[in-house]
């Protein structure tokens, strides 16, 4: 699988049309008077492997480059959409859509041919798929054997095809894997160096799962003080306690409440709680009744006769005096009338007041004797006894309950730790097999062609033997050991070139052609882009690596992705600039003016 083209609909944005199977460079021309006072990086060559990672399909977040830079609240990429066409290495050519703001929202199209010019296609097989799908979709376009029955996908390696400045600290850790655990990408690199990597996810796996384990036991200790040599200890101690609570509740058992139950109720209390409900009910409706008549007292007839001549004046109206004086006569009668009634309502208030003084005075004396009964029956010696053996069964009950649980912890515990011991037996035969992959390493054809190509291509750059190699270290984990320069003059004697920055570098260019040319014959990456790869080297390094670069383009089916500033060139005896080929460069950057950048403006 290799780059086709990668495109955006924003015409500042520099289109690119790679190379297929050859050198692809990215070039940028830096005025060298004022190289130190500009950041290279700011024209766009490093932000190209973002932006073909990013149509990888990985996940971004508000700190990339393309969410991080707002105005007026908002990206300002927000609405740039990529496009990245990819040739397969089934010969089909598939083009990925990806936009920023819905950059959630991904689109295929799958096509027998190479588009010309920069138009995106019209017709989309897949459009508009969550980016978890998306991945599987990528995965299954791309067909990579590499990766079929693994549990992770195509994006683990996707680096080592996108070497950028923070990935050339060390051959096989990524900048993405440094603050990561071994599980996260040793168990992928013995995959890739040819092994099987299922072992080492295994004893990773085992070796966590003891750890929980072994901090679960310690929590359960600390917090039940408890320990597993005292469990027949507790046992012991239960049975005392157990004994102690047949006692007790063979003393509650010969109590016998029944006759002088049946005692109280012959002395009425059942009858004495029904009288106290009926009187009560009594007593509720008699109040109501009382207040009601008391109510009705205090509201006298009130008539005024001058208000309502007041009001007839007021309105201009006549108001004759044979109808003033049928007013007074309806007065009068009411007044007489309100009277008498009056009389009646203090008469039926004296008789409804008498009978609830009488019911309160009864129901007064009732609970009284209602009081009286219940305290015979609490003060009683048989409750006060049966009160008390309650308690301490109460009591022994609780202590019970707390050996329970001790027992249940400390065989929980004991569960735990023979399931550690499970499992330490199964690190013991994964453990077994590493090593028994180790001593036969020369054995595994994949390793043998990766580390034959890695030493091939790093003495053409360096003329220094370089080996790759891995060992066991002392938690019996795969230790990949940085890659060892060996003395040209000596083999045996070790140098310090590949602990400098350089030297590093190039152990990984060798390093990831030495991956590619292995898995060639397979359906795996076919492309690598290498970031500032002749920055800060010597000019017959830069000679000898370009070199590398073309004869191992001539005979394999690759492509080469390079940047690099025009100070970086190699240069000749006379010291003029050795250039690419024009047909070689496939982006121009420059830092004369903002239209230089891969963008067409600052950021």
């Amino acid at each position: 699988m290799q780059l086709s083209k990668l495109y955006c609909n924003k015409s500042n944005f520099k289109n690119i049309t790679f190379n297929l199977n050859g050198l692809n460079v990215i070039y940028a021309d830096v005025i060298s008077d004022l190289k130190e006072n500009k950041n290279s990086h700011d024209l766009g060559k490093t932000k190209l492997a973002e932006l073909i990672d990013f149509l990888f399909l990985k996940e971004i977040n508000k700190k990339h480059f393309l969410l991080k830079i707002k105005e007026n609240d908002r990206s300002i990429f927000s609405e740039y959409i990529f496009y990245l066409e990819l040739l397969l290495n089934s010969g089909k050519f598939l083009t990925i859509r990806r936009g920023v703001t819905d950059n959630t929202k991904i689109s295929f199209a799958i096509n027998d041919q190479r588009f010309d010019g920069y138009n995106p296609p019209h017709n989309w097989d897949h459009e508009n798929v969550t980016l978890k799908k998306s991945k599987d979709i990528l995965s299954d376009y791309l067909a990579l054997d590499f990766f079929k029955n693994k549990e992770y996908s195509y994006r683990k390696s996707i680096s080592y095809s996108l070497r950028r400045q923070g990935d050339f600290k060390d051959v096989y850790k990524l900048n993405k894997f440094s603050l990561g655990r071994d599980i996260d990408w040793k168990p992928f690199m013995f995959d890739l160096l040819g092994f099987n990597g299922d072992f080492l996810r295994l004893k990773y796996k085992n070796d966590n799962e003891i750890e929980s384990i072994k901090t679960f036991i310690e929590n359960l200790k600390r917090e039940y003080s408890v320990r597993i040599e005292d469990r027949d200890e507790v046992v012991a101690e239960k049975l005392i306690v157990e004994s102690e609570y047949i006692e007790i509740e063979s003393q509650i058992d010969r109590f016998n409440f029944y006759n002088h139950d049946k005692e109280l109720i012959k002395q009425g209390i059942d009858d004495i709680e029904n009288k106290i409900n009926v009187l009560n009910a009594q007593s509720y409706a008699l109040n109501y009744e009382v207040d009601k008549i008391r109510t009705s007292i205090k509201n006298k007839f009130s008539f005024d006769i001058n208000k309502v001549e007041k009001v007839f004046d007021e309105a201009q109206v006549y108001f004759p005096d044979q109808l003033k004086a049928d007013y007074s006569d309806l007065i009068e009668f009411n007044k007489k009338l309100t009277t008498e009634r009056n009389k009646l309502l203090k008469i039926t208030l004296e008789k409804k007041s008498a009978e609830l003084k009488s019911i309160n005075t009864e129901l007064l004396q009732i609970n009284l004797e209602r009081e009286k009964l219940l305290a015979d029956l609490t003060d009683s010696d048989t409750f006060t006894r049966f009160k008390t053996c309650q308690k301490d069964l109460v009591k022994v009950e609780g202590k019970l309950l707390k050996f329970d649980e001790k027992l249940k912890t400390i065989d929980t515990i004991i569960n735990q730790q023979q399931e550690i011991e499970h499992l330490k037996d199964q690190i013991r035969t994964t453990v077994d097999s590493i090593k028994s992959i180790y001593q036969t390493t020369d054995k595994n054809l994949k390793y043998g062609r990766i580390r034959k190509h890695f030493s091939k291509y790093y003495k053409a750059i360096i003329n220094e033997n370089a080996v790759l190699s891995w060992n066991i270290n002392t938690q019996n984990n795969v230790e990949f050991i940085p890659p060892k320069v060996k003395s040209k003059f000596d083999h045996k004697k070790d140098t310090a070139k590949d602990e400098g920055n350089t030297y590093m570098k190039l152990l990984c260019v060798a390093f990831d052609l030495a991956i590619l040319i292995s898995y060639n014959e397979e359906s795996y990456y076919r492309f690598v882009y290498h970031d500032d790869v002749l920055s800060q080297q010597d000019n017959g390094i830069k000679l000898r690596l370009l070199k590398l670069v073309d004869d191992t383009l001539k005979e394999n089916n690759l492509q080469y992705i390079l940047s690099a500033i025009k100070a970086d060139l190699p240069v000749r005896e006379d010291s003029s600039l050795i250039e690419f080929d024009d047909d070689d460069i496939v982006l121009r950057l420059h830092d004369k003016d903002p239209s230089g950048t891969l963008f067409g403006f600052e950021f």
